[in-house]
Parts: structure tokens; sequence; C-alpha cells
């Protein structure tokens, strides 16, 4: 287990080891595009589209298809054959639905497959074949007879098929924004067995991008079973950290149990997908002709906190609550720099290097508390109650929390959230050991961005951190955010704060 561990105390974005050993494999980045060290730097890559997001367009698409096929019925001057207006929006509702149903908008489907077209058919006819039934049962026929139900189903078929292909070729012409890039971690015959079987199956919607090794720490060089060998966890941690991984896909023998839970108590704290790749005996199935060589799957082991649609939501929040906070503490914001910038020399802004989402690092603004000749950007000593240090405005920013008002700016700029775990400064203490020491998990805080303020904070958990009890208490309230989020808890949180804030309390 030792040598799985990442090294203790911050990790840079890749560290020297990672990136010297992925330049000796010859890895240019994600579908082969050269990285210079200028682009290497630039953190986060831009990741893929979610895959629950590509799956709600493509069925939109369909609901257009069937609908279309319903005001096609409405045009014909054939009597019996005119659906009313409730009738189209329910089936144009009801067929995506049933597509749902029989794994019609599974990642790989999205991309055309005979898979794909059968189960859009079937949930086609599924849908209109069912509310035929329902309607005969309930005497209601007139408004939905067998004729009229056949005529829908030849009249969405081609639509629907159309519309299929043309999401398949669209997807993967953006193939850089919509397939999951996947690193395999093995180095057996499990690894080559999955890598053959997922090409068998020409598996679009996913890159693999290489395979890593977690019993060697040395870089290998070359191609394994097709892929480049990366070589250790050190190189995989660098790819993370760089933003070229969305999934790890575990490539074990089922009976390493120990070396899997390993493996996977240490990814836990990457914020990235871990999928268990199938065992030898599923791949002889697999291997067969016909339907049964379209079943290999993959475990689902973890996922990424804040996924999806809940991403997409918290996006927005983000912006929306920054934009309407800006527009609120504008006046306040331009009164309270003339204050700072009255009450002693230096600039009115104060930037800080922190910690952020995914290790990386970014800088925090803040209005200047402290004499600038005083200031401490590296928290060298953490500020307490009476610090000479601070400045008359400044302890009354410090007390109201009005000092971290410039951190709307981050959020715009999109290194910050407006709630999550507070980003602390590299190198922080607590009880006289870095915080990566003390706390196991501290590094799993990073799986989402930092906040303007968070759980811990509206619990009471703030402040200096002269004890280790201090941080505990603050991560583990930073990790349940983490695993329990949801828009409820947001509200609430934001809600606490406001409270706060309007007491004249610290709220962040």
């Amino acid at each position: 287990m030792h040598g799985l561990m990442p090294p203790k105390g911050e990790r840079p974005l890749a560290s020297a080891m990672a990136t010297s050993a992925l330049a000796e494999t010859g890895w240019t980045g994600f579908a082969g595009k050269t990285r210079d060290a200028a682009s290497r730097n630039n953190w986060p890559l831009q990741a893929p589209l979610p895959p629950v997001v590509l799956a709600t367009l493509v069925a939109l698409l369909d609901g257009l298809a069937i609908a279309m096929a319903g005001f096609a019925l409405q045009a014909m001057p054939v009597t019996g054959y005119q659906p009313g207006t409730a009738l189209l929006g329910f089936l144009a509702l009801l067929g995506p639905c049933l597509i749902c149903a029989v794994g019609g908008y599974g990642h790989a489907e999205l991309y055309g497959n005979r898979r794909a077209a059968l189960a859009a058919l079937a949930g086609l006819t599924l849908s209109a074949g069912g509310l035929c039934g329902a309607a005969m049962v309930l005497g209601a026929d007139a408004a939905f007879s067998p004729a009229l139900s056949l005529a829908w189903l030849l009249a969405a078929a081609p639509p629907l098929l159309l519309g299929r292909l043309g999401a398949g070729l669209a997807l993967r012409a953006i193939a850089d924004r919509t397939r999951q890039r996947a690193v395999v971690v093995g180095d057996g015959p499990q690894a080559a067995r999955f890598v053959a079987a997922l090409r068998g199956r020409q598996d679009r919607s996913i890159e693999l991008v290489g395979l890593v090794d977690d019993r060697r720490n040395q870089t290998m060089r070359g191609q394994r079973h097709g892929l480049p060998h990366l070589g250790s966890i050190e190189v995989l941690d660098g790819l993370i950290r760089r933003g070229e991984v969305d999934q790890i896909i575990l490539a074990l023998p089922w009976a390493a149990e120990a070396r899997m839970q390993s493996l996977l108590k240490l990814f836990g704290d990457y914020p990235v997908d871990i999928r268990l790749a199938p065992d030898l005996m599923a791949y002889r199935s697999a291997g067969q002709a016909g339907p049964e060589a379209e079943r290999l799957r993959l475990l689902r082991l973890a996922d990424r906190p804040i996924r999806g649609w809940g991403a997409i939501f918290k996006t927005i929040e983000d912006y929306v609550l920054a934009g309407v906070g800006l527009a609120v503490a504008a006046v306040p914001m331009a009164l309270i720099a003339l204050a700072v910038k009255l009450d002693s020399p230096g600039p009115v802004l104060f930037r800080q290097r922190r910690t952020g989402f995914n290790n990386g690092t970014f800088y925090v603004l803040k209005f200047r508390t402290m004499y600038h000749h005083t200031a401490d950007p590296t928290v060298a000593r953490q500020v307490s109650e009476g610090d000479s240090r601070v400045t008359r405005v400044g302890a009354i920013l410090r007390r109201t929390s009005l000092d971290e008002l410039p951190q709307i700016l981050n959020i715009l700029r999109g290194e910050m959230s407006f709630i999550g775990p507070r980003p602390h400064a590299p190198g922080t203490r607590a009880g006289g050991r870095p915080f990566e020491e003390v706390a196991v998990r501290y590094a799993a805080r990073h799986r989402v961005k930092p906040g303007l303020t968070g759980l811990a904070q509206v619990r009471g958990f703030r402040g200096p951190t002269e004890t280790e009890d201090k941080l505990l208490k603050r991560v583990d309230s930073d990790l349940e955010y983490i695993d329990t989020w949801s828009p409820w808890l947001d509200l609430t949180i934001l809600v606490r704060t406001l409270l706060a804030v309007a007491r004249m309390r610290n709220a962040f």
C-alpha cells in the first residue's frame, strides 16, 4: 500500500517526475495533439461534455422526430389519421422514455451502432403499440386506433433513425469534446483482453489514453497491448492533475481484492470516475458473434462528485449568485476599497496563492487587511485575535468577512464556486503540522472547486487552526458536503451565510 500512496505535501499540476516520464513515453496529449510547455501549464484542460448531457440532447432530438411525424399525419387529408395535439405531445415524451428504458441512451450507443438503432425502434414500437393497446382497453380506440398507431410508427421510424445517425456522426466529429478519456491500470492478461474486447466492439465513447502498471515505480517505454505504456502511478497522477483523464479503468484479476481495494482508496480522492473491467470469464462470452459481443460492460466503482446535470446546475448557480452578488456589493466594495486606501499605504487588494480544484493553484483575491510591509502571502503565521499586523479597517473587515468579497471575481473567472470547501494556502499548518499530514483524506477536498463559503463555515469551523482537531472537523464537514451535495444543501448554506453576515458575524 505504501508504494501506491502519492507523495505527502502539495502535489503540483504535473510533477517533474511525471512530466519527464510522459516525455519518455512519447505522450503528446489527448488525441495525439502535441502539447508544448506552455499548453501543459494551461490548467485545467477543457473537459468533455458529460454523457448525461449528450444523452439528453439526443433524447430531445428523438422526441422532435416523433413529434414531426405526428405533425405530418395531422396535415394528411385522410380521415382518422389526424392525432390530437395532446396525444402528439404525449407520444413525443413517451417515446424517448421507453427508448431510455431499453438502453438506447448509453454513452456508447449515442455514437450510433446496431444496438442503438434497435433500441430506438423498440422504444418507438412500445410507445405506439402500448398506447394503442391502452386505448382499446379503455374504449378510446377512436382517439388512437391501430391504423393510426401503425401509420405513426411507419412515419416516425425513418426520421428517428436518420436523426440518430446524424447525432452519431456529429459526436464523432467533435470526439475531443464527447469521448471519455480513460487510462487502464494493469499490465497482465486482464488488461490485454479488455483492450482487445473494447476495440472489437468499436466503442467510440472511450478514448484509451494509455496504460499504467501499479506495481512498477519506473517508467516503461513503447507500447503494451496496443496502448502507450505510461509507466507508474506517478505518471497517472500527473495526467489527472493536467486534466487529461476522465476515467480510471482497473483491469485486474478479480481475485486481487486487496490490490483493488488499495487502488480504489487511492483514486477515491481524485475527481475521476473509477470503473472495473469484467473478469476473464466475461470476455469468452463477449467474444461470441451476435448480440453477445455487445454486452461487455464496465462496473461502476466510484463516480466523480457533482457530475452531469448536477455540475451544470452548479455552474449556473455560481454565475447567477456571483452576478447578483457583484451587483449588490459593487457600491459597498468601492467604499471598502476607499477605506482600505485611506487607512494605510499599500494596494487595496491582496493576492494569495491557494490550492483549488484538482490540486491546482490559483490566486485568491481579498481586501488587504494587514499593513503592506507585514503582509504574509505564504501564511507562515496565521492571524490571531488582536494581531498587531492587522489594520483598523482590516479588523472590521475580518470580523464581518467583508474582506472576502473580491472573491466574487474568482468565481466569475471560474476558479472558485460560490459554495464549497474553503481554499487553503499551500503549507498551512494545524497544530504545527501541514494540513496534508494531519488529515489523511485532505486531498479529497479538491475534487470540487473551492467555495466562498461552505458547510464547515456555517457550522462554525473557521478561523485559525491552532489544534489538529479544528482542522479535522473542518475537513469532515467539507467531505460531507462533497458526498451529499444537492441544490437544497447549497440553498441551506447560502441562507445561513446571509444570516451570519446580517448579524455581523464571520461567515467565511
